[in-house]
C-alpha cells in the first residue's frame, strides 16, 4: 500500500471523511506520528538501517537523519573494512581533538562517538572562528545526528552508521515505507490510537494499544527467531 490508500482506509475505519476530504496534512500527521509510534515499541528487520557517506581525507564527522540510536560504525578503504571502536564523547576531544580540526594530525581512523548537533540560543550565529572546533558540529537541520571519528582519516574512507532508524516520513501519495508496504492493518491501528490522543479519550488509547500490542508481540517473536536461529549452546 502507499499514502494514499491508508488515507482512504483511515477515512473510512474512523469515520472522519474530514481527514481526507477537507484537509489531507492531518490525515498524513496522524499516520505518520503512527508510523513513529510503531517504530518506537517494536524492533524488526527494518529497524536497523545503514547509512552510507564517503569521507575525505582530514575529514572527522559524518552527519546523517533520522536517527534514533547509533549502534555500530563500519570504515571501508578499497582494501580493507573495519569496525571503529566507541569511544566517550569526553575521551575523544581530549585525546585527539585538541586543536582546530584541520590542524589535527590525521591517521588511521580508529574510534566514533555520537556528537553534539544543537547548541542554544538555537538561531543566533556563532562566534567567529568557533565552529572551526570539534565540539560544536552545526547540522543541516534538527532531524540530523552526527558522530565523531578519531582521528581524522588520512586516506578517503566510506563510512557505513549502522543503528536504529525511523521508517521513510510519507509525504506524497505514492510514498512507502515498511509499513505500508509489510503491515497496512498495523499503521492503521496506530492512526487510529493518534486520533484517540488528541480526542482525550484514554479509553480508547487502551483498547488500540491493547490490540496493536497483540500484533507487535507477534513480530517481535519473529525477531526473537531469527536472533536464535542456529544457535546451539549458551555463550560463556
Amino acid at each position: 500500500m502507499n499514502l494514499f490508500q491508508v488515507r482512504q482506509i483511515l477515512r473510512s475505519l474512523s469515520g472522519r471523511y474530514d481527514l481526507v476530504d477537507d484537509n489531507t496534512e492531518l490525515a498524513d500527521f496522524f499516520i505518520n506520528q503512527g508510523c513513529r509510534f510503531l517504530d518506537r515499541h517494536t524492533e524488526v528487520q527494518k529497524t536497523w538501517s545503514s547509512h552510507f557517506q564517503y569521507l575525505a581525507i582530514g575529514g572527522w564527522n559524518v552527519q546523517f537523519p533520522y536517527c534514533r540510536a547509533v549502534k555500530e560504525v563500519w570504515v571501508a578503504t578499497t582494501s580493507a573494512r573495519w569496525q571503529l571502536e566507541k569511544k566517550n564523547l569526553q575521551d575523544i576531544l581530549t585525546e585527539y581533538m585538541t586543536e582546530i580540526a584541520s590542524l589535527v594530525d590525521t591517521g588511521e581512523s580508529s574510534y566514533y562517538s555520537p556528537a553534539i548537533t544543537r547548541y542554544v540560543p538555537e538561531g543566533v550565529a556563532l562566534p567567529a572562528g568557533i565552529s572551526n572546533y570539534t565540539d560544536v558540529i552545526t547540522s543541516t537541520g534538527q532531524a540530523y545526528n552526527a558522530i565523531i571519528i578519531a582521528p581524522p582519516t588520512d586516506t578517503q574512507i566510506l563510512v557505513e552508521v549502522r543503528g536504529f532508524f525511523y521508517s521513510r516520513e510519507l509525504v506524497t501519495e505514492t510514498d512507502e515505507n515498511f509499513w505500508t508496504a509489510v503491515h497496512p492493518n498495523l499503521l492503521v491501528k496506530a492512526a487510529l490510537r493518534e486520533i484517540e490522543v488528541y480526542n482525550q479519550s484514554p479509553t480508547n488509547v487502551k483498547a488500540w494499544e491493547d490490540a496493536i500490542g497483540i500484533d507487535m508481540d507477534s513480530l517481535n517473536k519473529d525477531t526473537v527467531e531469527e536472533i536464535i536461529a542456529e544457535v546451539d549452546q549458551m555463550e560463556g
